[in-house]
């Protein structure tokens, strides 16, 4: 059968998106074709490696290959990494290769593997001075089969750049809907994590960057008197810039700080929730083309979404339809938004049933056979 190698530039493993997007995609692989994933090797992880798929909550297992990490200085490091990665991968004579490491995939599409390339953040992936040929070069067709790009907006912006446009294609995040099966009442979610049964709950998941709208949602909270903020995820030191934040606006008593907690956990969290909130602002630097996991996993979830308004948000999120949308950077636009969702009660079901439909169409699965699809092409 088949065999496809991804290759991660991801330090695994880790709480970061990064991370926990590749292993859910190789999950996802696994269920078209055998997988295996090269890896970067950092000995200070070691003894994180093991019980992958228990912490990450992984559908399928597939192999994992460790290529050390090599110490010379970003520059040639990266470089040195991706230069094993493509050996090793060489030497497993795979059928097709999925890398979002550049170095890796320009090598491998030169020497004629069928190869795709999977894009997040332009501004990241030009900072190698291979990514022009990599985009850019004709001779690496028909090796080269695809640069799958998580939004449009990221689709316009690497056509502008000078990617070939005939390369392009969209292929958003997704989310593993078997976590989300059987649906967990919010009364037994909340009883299974000690939250008031009572409690009009408001629930953020992801991290605490600076940026990303927590400190303008717990601004919201000050007109909602009667709201709870629970929050999932964040670095201990961002939990404590946040909690500060909080403290100084005297609403310690109706935040919950969860911290980091393990992924196959996250769906309770989100089941106790009567509102979702994902407050992107303009200061957060992805937000033009980004592709929040958090978003799938709102909608799978089957709960209310409220989410500031950006045209790669608008990519899957309908204001009115399968959420509500809200100005970013308005603390009071938040507030409105949560004040509607909590107070009618009609309006929420109505969205939150649709989002739950919506998102059948963006599992990991259907992604990687998609994503196979074209790689699969004579």
């Amino acid at each position: 059968m088949d065999k496809l190698v991804y290759i991660a530039r991801s330090r695994i493993p880790s709480s970061r998106a990064n991370c926990i997007q590749t292993l859910k995609m190789c999950s996802g692989f696994a269920a078209h074709v055998p997988v295996e994933l090269i890896a970067p090797y950092y000995p200070e992880d070691a003894r994180q490696k093991a019980d992958l798929r228990e912490r990450f909550a992984l559908a399928r297992e597939f192999e994992v290959t460790w290529v050390p990490f090599p110490h010379w200085g970003e520059r040639f490091a990266v470089r040195g990494y991706a230069l094993a990665a493509a050996w090793r991968t060489r030497d497993r004579r795979a059928h097709f290769v999925y890398a979002r490491e550049p170095w890796s995939a320009y090598w491998l599409a030169r020497s004629g593997v069928r190869t795709g390339f999977e894009a997040h953040y332009l501004e990241e992936d030009r900072r190698h001075p291979v990514w022009p040929k990599l985009v850019g070069d004709p001779r690496l067709s028909p090796a080269l089969r695809g640069i799958f790009c998580i939004s449009k907006s990221l689709i316009e912006d690497y056509a502008a750049a000078g990617a070939r446009r005939e390369l392009l294609q969209w292929a958003p995040d997704g989310v593993d809907l078997q976590r989300f099966e059987p649906a967990v009442s919010r009364e037994d979610a909340r009883a299974r994590l000690g939250l008031p049964a009572e409690a009009r709950i408001v629930c953020h998941s992801g991290h605490l960057y600076p940026g990303r709208g927590v400190e303008e949602t717990l601004d919201a909270l000050t007109s909602l008197p009667e709201v709870n903020l629970v929050l999932i995820g964040g670095t201990p030191e961002d939990v404590n810039r946040i909690r500060a934040y909080a403290t100084g606006r005297d609403l310690c008593g109706r935040v919950r700080f969860e911290g980091t907690v393990p992924n196959g956990k996250v769906p309770l969290y989100l089941w106790a929730a009567d509102v979702l909130i994902m407050p992107y602002t303009t200061r957060t630097t992805t937000a033009r083309a980004m592709s929040p996991l958090k978003m799938f996993e709102y909608m799978a979830a089957g709960r209310p979404i409220v989410a500031t308004d950006f045209p790669s948000v608008r990519e899957v999120l309908r204001h009115g339809e399968n959420a509500l949308l809200v100005a970013p950077d308005s603390p009071d636009e938040i507030a409105r938004g949560l004040r509607r969702m909590l107070e009618d009660r009609n309006l929420a079901e109505a969205v939150a049933g649709r989002a739950r439909k919506d998102v059948e169409a963006y599992t990991w699965e259907r992604r990687a056979g998609n994503i196979l699809s074209v790689l699969e092409q004579p």
